[in-house]
């Protein structure tokens, strides 16, 4: 039976899933001299794959935020539709499932569950793309559960017959490190009187704006919205060929990576998922002036950037902006351009 597909039907049924894995007893526990009070949940069984399937995985990466407490998973699948010797002549191929499972790998090489959290937004339907970032795939532990390495498995189903929804089965697997420092608990210093930031009274909102790497369009400052790169303050490129971003700036605009990474204080280390909570302040965006520049590479959502103006002020927040990448998608378009959502921040 042929599934129903319609190209032009891009809505796609969401619900909330997390996965997780526990770590497995060692022999001592085992031990029947020995009071066992932990539930013992196996290492994650991954289903087999399939020798023939025309799903391609888009690699996958892990963001973590300044303190390992949150992490961005992105990457995904999409669909070689003119792969013959898999797909036959006429069919309509979607993926039916996609899951993520996290493991950690021991000592020796060998995996174990771990209580380190993996969530996202499972797709419940056929649908002809999978995205990581648009399912909201994160990893979460604001309690410091568990730290090492770690390899997270992406297994993706894919069938043009309903009653036979793993079809094809492909998969696609990413080894990461979640430093061991993430997992120590700091103690904080309450002896010392903290000083008054400057900027602490420069309240600061927050817009989005809708911009390509290749539709002519940048970000006007003054309006805080789309422009013609011709006239744009803020415009933005991706390399053909790894799609990594560099931000540019014009018009005596500059631009420069906030420092709140640079210390031992993770608590504000903002990324477009952990944004400040509010009110936000200019002092919640820390940069050197010495810093500015008129083009950054590898722009991203892990990390916030500053951008001022000629009429940049420290004092009362004028010309000043901190902005961040909100979303992009894994691929580009036809035309080979990434369109982008761009979280800015500006003063009240």
């Amino acid at each position: 039976m042929k599934y129903l597909f319609s190209r032009k039907l891009a809505t796609i049924g969401m619900s909330a899933v997390v996965l997780c894995g526990f770590i497995a007893c060692s022999d001592e526990s085992s031990s029947p001299n020995k009071a066992d009070d932990t539930p013992v949940i196996d290492t994650p069984v991954l289903p087999p794959v399939t020798d023939i399937s025309p799903v391609v995985t888009n690699p996958m990466t892990v963001n973590f935020n300044g303190d390992g407490t949150r992490a961005v998973i992105a990457g995904g699948a999409t669909l070689n539709l003119l792969d013959t010797t898999a797909i036959p002549t006429g069919a309509e191929v979607a993926f039916t499932s996609a899951e993520l499972t996290m493991v950690k790998v021991n000592e020796t090489g060998a995996t174990v569950g771990t209580p380190l959290q993996v969530t996202y937004n499972a797709p419940t339907g056929a649908i002809p793309n999978v995205n990581w970032s648009e399912l909201g795939a994160g990893i979460y532990d604001e309690n410091k559960t568990d730290c090492g390495t770690f390899r997270l498995y992406a297994t993706y189903m894919a069938s043009y017959d309903a009653s036979k929804p793993s079809m094809y089965v492909s998969r696609d697997s990413l080894t990461f490190v979640r430093d061991e420092r993430f997992c120590q608990v700091l103690v904080e210093d309450t002896a010392t009187t903290p000083k008054e930031v400057p900027g602490s009274n420069v309240t600061m909102v927050m817009t989005t704006v809708e911009v390509g790497t290749k539709d002519g369009q940048g970000i006007s400052l003054a309006t805080l919205s789309a422009a013609p790169v011709a006239s744009a303050d803020l415009y933005f490129t991706a390399d053909e060929l790894t799609g990594i971003l560099t931000a540019h700036s014009a018009n005596g605009v500059q631009i420069a990576e906030y420092t709140n990474d640079k210390d031992k204080n993770w608590d504000d280390d903002w990324t477009s998922l952990d944004l400040p909570p509010d009110p936000v302040t200019m002092s919640n965006f820390r940069f050197k002036e010495k810093s500015l520049t008129t083009v950054l590479p590898g722009f991203d959502g892990m990390k916030f950037y500053i951008a001022t103006t000629s009429a940049y002020n420290s004092t009362t927040g004028d010309g000043f902006f901190a902005f961040t990448l909100l979303n992009k998608p894994d691929t580009p378009d036809a035309n080979n351009n990434y369109n982008l959502t761009i979280l800015i921040y500006k003063k009240q």
